[in-house]
């Protein structure tokens, strides 16, 4: 048996938050090379890689985003034990759900800025899918979160409407094969939406994506082995949104809510949801 370093799996989380081992270490105050040294250890407990190489940056390997659930537990009994035994407690805790689609660079930024402005929040992220997260919400989950939705129900703050659009390999010519291969994860909302679009223009389609990590998609539809469906305006490395000419049909526009639940963390989380709103109409403004 084998002792886990609390410091170890708070560092795991800040990598999964920021996306990157430079911001992550930035944000806990430590080098980067520390960082990875951290990660190394984490490695040498498991036997399995922490980090994948995603362009020019790092994603959490499907075997750590699996240990990541387990360690914000672990991280947050922590503090309670410390807070609890010490008399040192935050000011305030804010839970805020993210759906996966929109943890890109901005929104990581949104989050560092909240930090760096609340020091004494104790702010705590999860992502999941949109669905999920309204779900959640109502469970008592979260005090906030940002979803991507195809409607603007009551109760939501719009952000931003943005156009999906049909995106494959960089200059890839997959799109062009009948039946056309999908590479999108069945239990993505956007799914159906362009399967029924498909459907509807009588084109022939298949699915090449059942099991595996969430990010498997990404990895076949940039290997020009599938197109996926993204909104226009986030850049992921190795895909384009497709210049297919009409050869595919339109898609519908996706909207950006976020929801703030009642609660004692009302107030903060009107303010969360200000930092994101920014942060969604920079990406808004460059689709």
């Amino acid at each position: 048996m084998r002792n886990l370093d609390i410091a170890t799996l708070r560092s795991l989380q800040a990598v999964a938050e920021y996306g990157a081992v430079t911001r992550a270490a930035e944000a806990l105050n430590m080098t980067q090379s520390a960082l990875s040294m951290q990660m190394k250890r984490l490695e040498d407990v498991f036997d399995q890689a922490m980090l994948v190489k995603q362009g020019r940056g790092v994603v959490l390997s499907d075997f750590a985003t699996e240990l990541l659930l387990e360690a914000r537990k672990l991280v947050a009994l922590n503090d309670a034990i410390m807070a609890r035994f010490t008399g040192r407690r935050p000011e305030g805790r804010l839970r805020v759900g993210l759906t996966s689609d929109w943890l890109f660079n901005r929104v990581a930024q949104a989050v560092r800025a909240f930090r760096q402005d609340n020091a004494g929040i104790d702010l705590i992220i999860n992502d999941g899918r949109s669905k999920d997260l309204r779900v959640e919400m109502k469970r008592g989950d979260h005090d906030v979160i940002l979803t991507t939705e195809f409607e603007a129900p009551p109760g939501a703050i719009h952000l931003a409407k943005l156009d999906l659009a049909w995106v494959g390999a960089v200059g890839g010519k997959v799109w062009m094969q009948r039946p056309l291969p999908i590479a999108n994860s069945p239990q993505c909302a956007y799914t159906p939406v362009g399967l029924a679009a498909l459907d509807k223009a009588g084109i022939e389609w298949l699915q090449t994506v059942s099991d595996g990590g969430k990010d498997t998609w990404r990895v076949l539809a940039a290997a020009d082995l599938g197109i996926t469906i993204l909104p226009r305006g986030i850049a992921h490395p190795g895909l384009e949104a497709i210049d297919h000419g009409g050869a595919l049909p339109p898609l519908p526009p996706t909207w950006l809510n976020v929801y703030v639940a009642d609660g004692p963390a009302r107030c903060l989380a009107a303010d969360f949801a200000g930092y994101l709103r920014r942060a969604v109409c920079e990406v808004a403004a460059a689709a």
